[in-house]
């Protein structure tokens, strides 16, 4: 069981450490970026700081890669993406590296930082690379079983990683195969709620208010099972898609071109950020959620 009181990036990084201090033909590379459980080992020859260049940084993990080096890249999703994105797409997916990207602060996990910080479509983005596998990190329990099983995703991979302690779906038995699973089942096949990282908490706790709402948590985009996702969906009558992310940013078009494709018949209503960029600051996430309409409370209107 895990602590309580865990941040999820200490959860996900201590079991990097460990792996870092044992495999020494494994690399650890950042744009400037820190977390706790790496601090003690950013003096290592293998643990590399770039600084605030993330393009030669992509680079350089995409050379260690190449020389068959075992390499993690982390820093703050929004960089790691936006200002190095040819080279991810080139270097590192069309190369097919076994690299792994760990984007922190995913959508608006930093809000005291304002627009350059807020991580809305750097889901898509990097969805949008063929070769690039996008997953998306909810609690714990999934940070921990992905952290452990980093090795067995194969190829290049860009993993989104919130901070705090969340600690709760730890009764959930996650398949990374899989790709997704029902954190909250209801009483009937009425009403289903898609969610994916931050939001998941939030949905099932709506979810949980009601008795004719179920909740799947979708976190692997590209390897997952299609075919079993199709059978848990196809005989609910209405799907809400609950994202943080904007709508052209995040999940919604990846479950919209999977019921299209497959021709279900299902009624599909949207809540996700809106496509601005948002000049506010606030320390507390739930004032951008309310100021943008996309909190609980509008979550539960919808759905009930």
């Amino acid at each position: 069981m895990l602590k309580n009181d865990k941040d999820i990036r200490d959860v996900f990084f201590n079991n990097i450490k460990r792996n870092f201090i044992k495999n020494k033909n494994s690399y650890i590379l950042t744009n400037d970026a820190d977390v706790f459980s790496l601090t003690k080992h950013r003096a290592n020859n293998r643990f590399i700081d770039a600084g605030v260049a993330e393009q030669n940084l992509i680079n350089i993990a995409a050379g260690l890669s190449a020389s068959d080096k075992k390499v993690l890249v982390f820093g703050f999703c929004t960089f790691l993406t936006f200002r190095c994105y040819e080279q991810i797409r080139f270097n590192v997916a069309s190369m097919k590296r076994d690299l792994k990207i760990i984007g922190l602060g995913p959508g608006y996990s930093f809000p005291y930082d304002g627009p350059t910080h807020h991580a809305i479509q750097d889901l898509y983005l990097m969805y949008l690379i063929p070769e690039l596998e996008v997953i998306n990190i909810s609690d714990n329990n999934l940070a921990n079983k992905i952290s452990k099983n980093l090795n067995k995703i194969k190829g290049p991979a860009y993993i989104r990683l919130d901070k705090g302690a969340m600690n709760y779906f730890n009764n959930i038995n996650y398949n990374l195969n899989k790709g997704f699973e029902f954190i909250y089942r209801g009483r009937s096949k009425k009403k289903l709620i898609i969610s994916s990282g931050y939001f998941c908490k939030k949905a099932h706790d709506v979810a949980s208010k009601l008795d004719h709402v179920s909740v799947i948590n979708f976190f692997r985009f590209k390897n997952f099972n299609k075919k079993l996702l199709i059978k848990n969906i196809k005989n609910f009558k209405k799907i809400f898609i609950y994202d943080e992310n904007s709508k052209n940013g995040g999940i919604s078009n990846i479950i919209l071109n999977l019921i299209n494709d497959n021709k279900l018949n299902i009624k599909v209503k949207i809540l996700s950020s809106p496509e601005k960029q948002l000049f506010k600051y606030s320390n507390d996430r739930e004032d951008i959620y309310n100021l943008l309409g996309i909190n609980d409370i509008n979550l539960l209107k919808m759905v009930n």
